[in-house]
């Protein structure tokens, strides 16, 4: 994990900082945002024949807006769980991650263990899995809960919070390039790795196995690659995604007939951001 988050770290530093997120009111087409899972997303659909748009939701309310139609594909660094395979259909892997902790640089040694993390003033974004580490490895049942996992930064970065659990990811980003440079820093956990996947409807089989078919495509001619290195996160890419279609068309139809693919996304460099 210490060599995927170095890589992470060095090759985020060649982009540029840019935070002055704006919220994104309603469908866009996506062209005031960028990300990896922006740009794979485009890509993929491109490959299906079909436009990709965007709408922001609400993390915590994720399933709720899919199942409710208000977006066709939760698409946003989102770590595969149990739960969620009961819930939804899942994509194969495409991405490694791990839940790390972000304090502020001179708390570093304070926050270098455990025992002390347990006992610091936590936080994370809701509907989390950095949120089910802090109730489920500190036994903290009521974390200061954040609508983003950028805003939980902005907790640590105050001093409202000590400590913010997120994705590796998101953390390497944040702590290397711009305002939080020189401000915030990583501390590792003992948690295990995760992988990001792509959710939709239960029942929308065919949509997911076009999803996985075009997937493996873009790995195979090197169109993953070529979009990871742009955001420095070639080293976190699954090695491998081979896929197989299945035959299944479930949900497909809806999607074929309107053209459109909509994906719900929140803010969340460098998976998703403003430009």
């Amino acid at each position: 994990m210490k060599k995927i988050l170095t890589a992470v770290l060095s090759g985020l530093l060649l982009l540029s900082a840019c935070f002055g997120f704006a919220a994104c009111g309603g469908v866009t087409d996506g062209s005031e945002l960028q990300g990896f899972d922006i740009d794979l997303a485009k890509a993929v659909c491109a490959e299906l024949g079909v436009e990709a748009r965007f709408q922001k939701i609400s993390w915590d309310a994720k399933v709720n807006e899919l199942n409710s139609k208000n977006i066709d594909l939760i698409w946003n660094g989102m770590t595969i769980t149990d739960k969620l395979k009961e819930q939804l259909t899942i994509s194969q892997p495409y991405m490694v991650n791990k839940q790390v902790a972000v304090v502020k640089k001179e708390n570093v040694t304070r926050f270098g263990n455990e025992d002390a993390i347990k006992s610091a003033k936590l936080t994370a974004e809701t509907g989390s899995a950095g949120a089910d580490i802090i109730k489920e490895n500190y036994g903290v049942a009521n974390p200061v809960l954040a609508d983003s996992q950028a805003s939980a930064l902005t907790e640590v970065a105050s001093g409202t919070s000590e400590v913010a659990i997120i994705d590796s990811v998101m953390a390497g980003f944040y702590t290397s390039t711009g305002d939080y440079k020189d401000k915030l820093a990583i501390v590792e956990i003992d948690v295990e790795e995760e992988q990001y996947g792509i959710a939709a409807r239960k029942e929308d089989t065919g949509v997911m196995n076009k999803i996985n078919g075009a997937l493996a495509k873009l790995y195979k001619n090197g169109k993953v690659g070529e979009i990871a290195t742009t955001y420095g996160l070639t080293v976190a890419l699954e090695p491998e995604f081979e896929y197989t279609d299945n035959g299944e068309t479930a949900g497909w139809d809806y999607i074929e007939n309107k053209g459109t693919i909509v994906i719900g996304y929140t803010l969340f460099a460098p998976i998703a951001y403003a430009k």
